[in-house]
């Protein structure tokens, strides 16, 4: 329990970040892979997680990454945050936070385009979304 609220602040600390200047330190993304490392024992732990899950855990990372790589859209810093929570979730979770934090992130474009706030070029931070999405994975 204590490295998920550890994983969570992390979290918050660099959405906090992302919001205010679209980056994230180097030194924050190692202490995040330093919060995932006891979820990730945990997981061991208790079963739970094989190599082959944590592999899949960390695709959509990589998916990230290479979105980022591709397009130039995408913040590395967003794939190597999903990377390391992939690791910590395993296989299907990683993929469902994956979905609800695009979801939100969709949702909440939609509004503000409706509202006229932003536009199609318009960049939003994509950490806080996975943030609320890491709260709504663990919570469910």
């Amino acid at each position: 329990m204590a490295a998920v609220l550890a994983v969570a602040l992390w979290l918050m600390i660099i959405s906090i970040l992302d919001i205010r200047t679209r980056k994230i330190p180097i030194w924050l993304l190692i202490a995040g892979g330093v919060c995932v490392t006891p979820a990730l024992a945990a997981q061991w732990s208790r079963g739970v997680g094989g190599c082959v899950d944590i592999l899949k855990g960390m695709l959509p990372g990589v998916l990230l990454l290479g979105m980022g790589l591709g397009t130039k859209k995408v913040g590395y810093g967003d794939g190597v945050v999903m990377l390391f929570l992939g690791m910590a979730l395993g296989g299907g979770k990683s993929w469902m936070l994956l979905g609800i934090s695009l979801f939100l992130t969709a949702g909440v474009s939609l509004v503000l385009l409706a509202l006229r706030k932003a536009g199609g070029k318009t960049t939003i931070p994509y950490l806080p979304f996975l943030t609320a999405a890491w709260i709504l994975t663990i919570i469910g």
